[in-house]
């Protein structure tokens, strides 16, 4: 509850920031182009704040709170802006700072609460597929970028284990990102208990923040890699580094090391599975969706964006070409990328829901 209280602080000193800077334009009266370009470049620099907050240079992280604060102000004071100029407009009446303020702020607490509740429920995502290659049914799930400490009260993931449970699945695999640089020991270790113990085959493979790379920006290191490996190991959880890992006799799954580190190996390095088994590539960042179709990935499970977690990130990275969310295929494969059950270092998430992958494979009729 800290957190929250301490984020709905500084959105608020945000707010008061904004306001008095845009105090002087209440005794101007900006004709309709000029209120359109102050609204269009408020909307451009809360984009701009939850890209740096997301994926700016780590030397930024100090500051990402402020950011954050100051996208959603910046957000809802567009929002408000463009509604009241369209309301004013039609009415024909006389534009009053008060109003655009007042709702302003209305559109800031709407934004900040649906923000925060959305980062607090995880739900499954499901997704059914058959092929000539299944001999049987298979329910797997997928789930990745729980980031663990950073966001989400640990009963959230509590929680999230008990419904992966009730699915039934064969296998769970750990796409990545459960713990990154904010991550305690502690809760590294509770929350690999938490799954090693579920009574269910668990596969993990490697995000860009498990192994703390970048903790002197956040609290220091709080466990090795080695640390991070041997709980995995002592809970029973399968690490795949660009192996193989035979589920039956028709399903094949391949976990790749995270694309961040220089020991990755090239896939056609890697001994092709025979052809005729239904070959499952999970990787962490869905950046190699082709090399691994031409493989011979019949499916490819990844996470890494969050579905932009901050709107409206998911429709810039899908602009620029990048795979955010959903399906994406190729004539011989598919790429399913997840939005993810949690969210990066900051505690809202605008835009697409928290869940965790249901995957079934049928046999083709």
């Amino acid at each position: 509850m800290k957190i929250y209280l301490l984020w709905a602080l500084k959105i608020v000193m945000a707010e008061v920031i904004l306001t008095a800077l845009q105090a002087p334009l209440k005794k101007r009266n900006l004709k309709t182009p000029a209120r359109v370009a102050l609204i269009i470049g408020k909307f451009l620099l809360a984009v701009a704040f939850a890209a740096l907050v997301l994926a700016g240079p780590v030397v930024l992280r100090p500051v990402q709170p402020i950011m954050l604060a100051l996208y959603v102000a910046l957000v809802a004071d567009s929002l408000a802006d463009a509604c009241c100029t369209v309301f004013y407009a039609v009415k024909k009446r006389e534009r009053k700072f008060s109003v655009v303020k007042i709702t302003s702020i209305v559109f800031c607490l709407i934004f900040a609460v649906y923000g925060t509740v959305n980062m607090e429920i995880v739900t499954p995502a499901y997704r059914e597929y058959s092929s000539p290659k299944i001999k049987r049914e298979h329910k797997i799930v997928f789930i990745a970028d729980i980031h663990t400490g950073s966001p989400q009260d640990f009963g959230v993931i509590e929680k999230t284990v008990e419904k992966i449970k009730s699915e039934k699945p064969e296998f769970v695999i750990l796409g990545g990102d459960i713990v990154d640089d904010y991550t305690t020991k502690e809760d590294m270790q509770r929350v690999f208990s938490l799954y090693g113990g579920c009574g269910i085959p668990v596969f993990y493979i490697y995000g860009n923040h498990d192994r703390q790379a970048h903790a002197q920006y956040a609290n220091g290191v709080q466990f090795t890699p080695e640390e991070l490996e041997n709980t995995l190991y002592r809970n029973g959880i399968i690490i795949l580094k660009d192996e193989f890992y035979e589920i039956s006799r028709d399903l094949i799954l391949l976990g790749r090391e995270d694309k961040s580190v220089d020991t990755r190996l090239d896939i056609n390095s890697l001994d092709k599975p025979m052809s005729e088994k239904f070959l499952l590539v999970a990787d962490h960042q869905p950046v190699a969706f082709e090399e691994h179709s031409d493989f011979g990935a019949d499916m490819q499970v990844s996470g890494h964006t969050h579905a932009g977690q901050l709107f409206p990130l998911r429709l810039l990275y899908a602009l620029i070409g990048g795979k955010v969310y959903g399906e994406y295929k190729t004539s011989a494969s598919t790429l399913i990328v997840s939005a993810g059950a949690g969210g990066w270092r900051v505690p809202l998430r605008t835009d697409a829901h928290c869940n965790f992958e249901v995957i079934t494979l049928k046999p083709s009729e």
